[in-house]
């Protein structure tokens, strides 16, 4: 990707950017990385289209050499995702919450491809008067909504309590009664 956007910049001053999937969860990371990564300035920005501009001063004779990756780096090994008891439930309790979740309205549907910027809103919102809730993520494949489901519980602070039939449940965790 930084490569095509060097050779673009060869012939205009900008290149129009369109993200898609996973990575749109948290569009703030995206820019800081495609502004730190290509020397580039994002001029602007509207939920998922970026425009990046080189510079006045850019000299493509000048740009950064990129290797080559010849082969596909090994994939890390990460721990578990869902645990069989949730932090703070009993055994029973978070059977219970699974079992509520599934029986529950699906608080969005997600599309393979699709643009989730309003997600990490949307469940933030949820969250204030539901205690679980269920994302349907039919068309989009159990690796990205194992994606989605970790970068949800890094941005909305949930606990992801089961991904089955490609639908998520969230549970917001424990919260002070007071």
């Amino acid at each position: 990707m930084l490569d095509d956007i060097h050779n673009h910049w060869k012939r205009a001053e900008a290149v129009r950017i369109k993200c898609l999937g996973v990575p749109t969860l948290d569009m703030d990371n995206v820019c800081f990385h495609v502004e730190e990564k290509s020397g580039g300035k994002i001029i602007y920005r509207h939920i998922n289209i970026l425009i990046l501009y080189r510079g006045r001063n850019y000299d493509p004779q000048n740009q950064p050499v990129i290797p080559l990756m010849l082969w596909k780096p090994y994939a890390p090994i990460y721990p578990k995702l869902v645990k069989n008891i949730a932090d703070g439930l009993t055994f029973e309790e978070t059977k219970e919450m699974r079992n509520r979740g599934l029986y529950s309205p699906a608080l969005m549907k997600l599309t393979t491809n699709g643009v989730y910027v309003i997600v990490v809103a949307r469940v933030r919102e949820a969250f204030q008067t539901e205690e679980v809730i269920r994302l349907d993520c039919t068309h989009v494949g159990m690796s990205d909504c194992k994606r989605i489901g970790v970068k949800l519980r890094d941005l909305a602070s949930c606990v992801p309590i089961l991904f089955k039939d490609e639908q998520i449940i969230l549970w917001r965790g424990k919260r002070d009664q007071e």
